[in-house]
């Protein structure tokens, strides 16, 4: 076990800018996973960690104990408290987390196919692969534009999902159409068909766009229909994050019916 005391040292420069620069996961390859749930999804799924990072209290923790156990002894850093908290997003976290490369686009599992165009809030990315790993989806699609899927707030709000859903990101639409199962649908604040219209028993694709501008108006004319979910208030749309829990779930509803 290496212990890291100084703020100068290579390897906590390079957590510092993975935990509050989103940018440097791209530029760096690596991605920073902090927090008890996140590594074990991390290693339950076969990642190696190029570094293991606690504080010495950290290591009392019966279940930090355990994830240190997984990893081998040269890959683990004790890190000192006080540099920990300049990694930390958390107040009063468990001061755990792990250093991997960034996962190259994991291949797409059959299923529901997931689309995010230019979804920029970190939150909102991080809902919608929550939602697609427990609804069951095959893959979601983070086209050129979206935050980026493997940056800390992303990871915080998807919970672990990135190892239950296979998540490809960067790519451009003409790379990822050929890919999708038709039908394609797309949702927008005035959509010409209705969500409970729609059979959706089978795999399809949906596509879910910028929280301002909503789907871009090319990607939408390659789309079977623009979807709308019924509203009864006077607000002028669901969040996406809310709406593509809707579509997706109403989907998981008709094929647990139709299986029954």
């Amino acid at each position: 076990m290496k212990q890291l005391s100084s703020a100068d040292n290579p390897l906590f420069k390079t957590l510092r800018a993975l935990a509050h620069e989103p940018a440097a996961v791209r530029r760096l390859g690596q991605a920073w996973l902090e927090g008890i749930h996140l590594g074990a999804a991390a290693l339950d799924a076969g990642l190696q960690p190029l570094a293991l990072v606690c504080t010495q209290q950290a290591l009392r923790d019966p279940e930090v104990a355990a994830l240190t156990a997984r990893v081998a002894q040269s890959r683990l850093v004790l890190l000192d408290d006080a540099l920990f908290r300049q990694l930390s997003s958390v107040r009063h976290g468990p001061g755990v987390g792990l250093l991997i490369e960034r996962p190259a686009g994991a291949a797409p599992r059959a299923g529901v196919a997931v689309v995010l165009d230019r979804v920029q809030d970190a939150g909102n990315v991080g809902a919608v692969l929550r939602t697609a790993a427990a609804a069951g989806a095959g893959v979601v699609y983070c086209l050129r534009g979206c935050a980026g899927a493997w940056t800390p707030k992303v990871l915080r709000a998807a919970m672990g999902a990135h190892f239950a859903v296979p998540v490809v990101e960067d790519l451009q639409w003409p790379q990822v159409e050929p890919l999708l199962p038709r039908p394609l649908y797309a949702t927008a604040a005035h959509g010409a068909r209705g969500l409970y219209e729609l059979d959706l028993r089978g795999d399809v694709s949906w596509v879910f766009g910028n929280e301002g501008a909503g789907v871009d108006p090319q990607l939408l004319a390659r789309c079977d229909a623009a979807v709308g979910i019924p509203q009864r208030g006077a607000v002028e749309s669901l969040n996406i994050a809310a709406a593509a829990a809707v579509c997706l779930y109403e989907g998981l509803r008709q094929q647990l019916a139709a299986a029954r």
